[in-house]
């Protein structure tokens, strides 16, 4: 799995574990008509910054292998794009209902190891190539990617705030 689409799956676990639908994308093939109001889940940019000096985050202590060991690491931010569609039959109020419900979401917390630093809605309109209502929400994330390394000092991969590996 790519690191783009873990971070849209991390979203996408969030929601879907605080009661929203959810789906990272519409699938390839011909789909279903929606029976209810659904949050598409899309990266619309990703920034990374240093962390500290030389990406230094500290010592941290391993309990299972007994021994301190160095972390490294940079910031990251992540923009989500959220699209969320209502069927004609829950209209734009479904709509409307669903970005209130991802506001609610998104005010208690955000996806695992990230923390939500800001978002926006737009309005909500008719997409006429689907045939749904649509609103837009864009939620700004801020998270600490932490390396995972051997003993050797080879790096492994990444951890989000040892929440979402990468």
């Amino acid at each position: 799995m790519t690191t783009l689409t873990t971070l849209r799956q991390a979203m996408t676990d969030y929601l879907t574990a605080a009661g929203i639908p959810a789906m990272t994308a519409w699938p390839m093939e011909h789909r279903q008509e929606q029976k209810g109001p659904v949050a598409v889940v899309q990266i619309k940019e990703v920034e990374a910054s240093a962390a500290g000096f030389q990406n230094y985050l500290g010592q941290s202590y391993d309990d299972i292998a007994r021994k301190w060991t160095e972390r490294y690491g940079q910031r990251v931010t992540v923009k989500f794009l959220l699209t969320l569609y209502s069927p004609r039959s829950a209209g734009e109020e479904g709509c409307r209902l669903l970005l209130d419900k991802v506001a609610a979401a998104l005010l208690q917390a955000g996806p695992a190891g990230f923390a939500v630093e800001k978002w926006a809605m737009g309005e909500t309109d008719f997409d006429r190539n689907c045939g749904m209502f649509r609103g837009k929400l864009q939620a700004v994330c801020r998270g600490t990617l932490v390396a995972v390394t051997e003993e050797s000092g080879e790096i492994l991969g990444f951890e989000v705030k040892g929440e979402i590996v990468l």
